[in-house]
């Protein structure tokens, strides 16, 4: 059974039998480091479901990261072994790098949750070498190829580059600086108009008002670039959190 079997294999076992099991959502770091400058992914679920969804989360993300990243990426790797790594020693190899992740210290570690303060959300921070969009991506295409179901608790995923303060001006500031790769690393004379989209939802804050930050993204972007509803190349999530700002871009 492969490393990912295995991880699903746990996450969709019966659910009864993992209420003796320590909770994983009420036990994690408070609401404090829920702070600017991290990236993560936010995940829905059932209500009460909370703790079973986190357990999914690092089961799901883990067997997926290890496709797309070396198990070993946020640690020094000695390449040696897996240069020398023979046919037989397969299973061996596998075992050493499970406990080697195990034995990392946990601010090492590529996964951690952080409470939201809210029934039906959780939110996974990623730490090097994750990048949220890339792996939100991988999954959901994994998905749309295979047709295999691979979660039980979590229902959407939204991956975040970058959070800040729900102010006005730190929005705009982090906007120029996650979406300018996106629209402006194109040669002068091989610049194309990208049509873009701006989709905020805003929860548990009565603070930001809807169009007020669509046109502060808006012009974020530039006037260079067409907004297109319809068909975008482009659309750009902003996510509104309580004191939170939450911003993720993704092509179409």
């Amino acid at each position: 059974m492969s490393s990912f079997q295995k991880r699903y294999s746990r996450s969709s076992g019966n659910s009864k039998s993992k209420k003796s099991k320590k909770p994983y959502y009420r036990k994690q770091s408070n609401f404090a480091a829920f702070k600017p400058g991290i990236s993560g992914v936010f995940v829905s679920c059932a209500k009460n479901k909370e703790d079973l969804c986190i357990r999914e989360c690092y089961d799901l993300f883990d067997a997926y990261a290890d496709l797309i990243y070396k198990p070993d990426d946020s640690i020094d790797v000695v390449d040696e072994d897996e240069a020398n790594k023979k046919i037989g020693d397969d299973i061996e190899s596998t075992i050493a790098k499970e406990l080697a992740q195990m034995k990392r210290p946990h601010t090492s570690r590529r996964f951690a949750s952080i409470q939201t303060g809210t029934d039906c959300v959780v939110f996974i921070k990623t730490n090097h070498p994750v990048v949220p969009v890339q792996l939100v991506h991988y999954i959901l295409t994994d998905l749309n190829n295979t047709k295999q179901k691979k979660t039980r608790f979590c229902k959407r995923l939204v991956p975040i580059t970058q959070t800040c303060y729900t102010n006005i001006n730190d929005i705009k500031k982090l906007a120029e600086e996650v979406l300018h790769p996106h629209f402006y690393t194109q040669e002068e004379d091989q610049k194309q108009r990208i049509k873009y989209a701006i989709i905020p939802n805003i929860r548990n804050n009565n603070k930001v008002n809807r169009m007020e930050l669509i046109q502060q993204i808006a012009s974020a972007v530039g006037d260079y670039h067409i907004v297109n509803l319809d068909k975008p190349d482009l659309v750009i999530i902003v996510e509104i959190f309580k004191v939170l700002n939450f911003l993720f871009n993704f092509s179409t």
